[in-house]
């Protein structure tokens, strides 16, 4: 399996959206795709879910021995398989991440106990910023997908989500590298338009590629669909769509690289 988490150092970069038109964009280019919601908004059912509402229950219940791990996946669309986080209060959260704190490797381990196929792509959400949720997905990474926004803030904590990709990633021989998804890329605007040039420059040699403004992409929520359903002749979906072409690009060289995603768990 290949674990990709989608990470960020700020939250409202649309990390969401991202994971859940990669998941769904990588299903269609037939790919086994295991969608995991390591978020506490539990919000990427709303993305992908084939049934939004049937996902009260999910990661947290089955980590925590109230429901088996097959129960807790669900059905979403174009045959990725997702399992949400689930509907937890405030006092199991808490409980929860007590339990990563103390287990650094339990993602990793987890992953490992559930015999997936080989080749299978285990796309996680996660919640922005320095977390435990970050620290567990990043230990099990074989590469990140970053978006991030053409605006100063997201420039400016750039280098935040860097540093913790390398203290944790980047002295393993099975991680092949970071993707930076510029997103929401709008060229009428100078501003946005001259801070995207300033990524471009710094993210190159791993800019995975560019999601540009697109209204399609609300509705497509507001449908509960995926944007490549909702609107296929849109700007949004041939985005979508490259980006997930050049992630199975990288994901291949990476393979065939000498020091390629060999499997440690």
């Amino acid at each position: 399996m290949v674990v990709i988490p989608v990470i960020s150092s700020k939250g409202g970069v649309g990390k969401t959206t991202v994971a859940a038109n990669l998941c769904t964009a990588l299903a269609a280019r037939g790919q086994q795709v295991f969608a995991i919601d390591l978020d506490p908004q539990n919000a990427l059912r709303f993305h992908i879910a084939n049934d939004p509402h049937a996902c009260d229950t999910g990661l947290v219940d089955a980590a925590t021995g109230q429901i088996p791990w097959a129960s807790a996946i669900r059905p979403a669309h174009g045959g990725v398989m997702l399992l949400p986080f689930g509907d937890v209060d405030d006092e199991r959260q808490i409980v929860f991440e007590q339990q990563l704190a103390r287990h650094p490797t339990w993602l990793a381990e987890t992953l490992a106990r559930f015999a997936l196929p080989d080749g299978m792509l285990v796309l996680l959400d996660t919640p922005p910023g320095p977390t435990v949720y970050l620290q567990q997905v990043l230990r099990a990474a074989n590469l990140c997908v970053i978006p991030a926004l053409a605006d100063a803030g997201s420039f400016a904590t750039l280098p935040i989500i860097e540093r913790m990709v390398d203290k944790y990633c980047r002295p393993r021989p099975d991680y092949a590298g970071s993707a930076y998804v510029v997103n929401q890329v709008d060229p009428g605007k100078r501003l946005n338009h001259d801070v995207f040039e300033m990524m471009r420059q710094r993210l190159r040699p791993e800019l995975l590629g560019v999601l540009h403004l697109d209204q399609s992409v609300p509705e497509a929520l507001a449908s509960a669909v995926p944007v490549h359903r909702y609107a296929p002749m849109s700007q949004a979906t041939q985005d979508i769509a490259s980006c997930a072409e050049r992630l199975l690009e990288r994901i291949a060289a990476a393979r065939q690289a000498p020091s390629s995603m060999e499997s440690t768990r």
